[in-house]
Parts: structure tokens; C-alpha cells; sequence
């Protein structure tokens, strides 16, 4: 479902988080319309080599757990840099081995433990240290 978002790149475990914190059960099952079975293989879990965490530094009061997880969690990635642009809400920019931007995830409702996670998941092992 192109319209909402969704590739045949988000897998079915991934529509199942975004059923946990998001109620709206006809997005997600507009998700699990298109998604791609999980597997054992390489291909089955997407990556990323690093990560821009985007934010409009005058509307940082309105995201506690943003402000929290930069203040005291941002340090354990080393590979995601914090990027503060004018009017743009909070969001994940996740790059490449080339540092190119490969997708972007709206973060404006996410706690900091959900974004923790999210990024220990989908960087490379490499990447996140612990």
C-alpha cells in the first residue's frame, strides 16, 4: 500500500510493532497487505549502517521522550548524529553504508525506550554498541 507508506520492504514482525503503539487497525492492516514474510536468511531483517535523528529544535519542549533519549541515551549510538531543521517534526533517517538516506520514520509519539530499540534492531551490529 504505496499510498500509506508501506513497501513489500517492511516486514510482517514489523507490522506487528506498529499494531502494538499505533490503534488504528486499518493502517496496520494496510501494512500486512503488503509486507514480506520474516526468515532465518540475511536478506530478512533490513539494516542500516547509521541514522539522523531530525528535529525542529523550537518544538523539542512539546517531545519529552525525544529530548530524554538525546540527552541521555544518544551517546550509546555512535553512528546516529541528532540534525535540528526548522518546522520538521521528529523523525529517523536511516542511511546506507554510503551514508545515504534510505528511509525515514516518523518518531513524534515514540518513548525513548521505543526508539532505543528501534535503533539497537535495525543498526548493523556493528553500529550499535552496547
Amino acid at each position: 500500500m504505496r499510498g500509506s507508506g508501506f513497501t513489500s520492504l517492511a516486514l510482517c514482525s514489523d507490522c506487528n510493532t506498529l499494531a502494538e503503539y499505533v490503534k488504528d487497525e486499518e493502517l496496520v492492516s494496510d501494512c500486512r497487505k503488503c509486507c514480506s514474510e520474516d526468515s532465518d536468511n540475511s536478506l530478512s531483517k533490513v539494516t542500516f549502517s547509521g541514522a539522523i535523528l531530525e528535529v525542529c529544535m523550537r518544538k523539542l519542549g512539546f517531545y519529552p521522550e525525544i529530548v530524554a533519549f538525546i540527552e541521555e541515551e544518544k551517546d550509546e549510538f555512535v553512528h546516529v548524529r541528532v540534525q535540528y531543521a526548522y518546522a520538521s517534526p521528529p523523525k529517523l533517517i536511516m542511511l546506507d553504508s554510503d551514508g545515504h538516506h534510505k528511509e525515514t520514520i516518523r518518531i513524534d509519539n515514540w518513548k525513548r525506550d521505543h526508539i532505543r530499540q528501534f535503533l539497537k534492531e535495525k543498526l548493523k551490529p556493528n553500529v550499535a554498541s552496547s
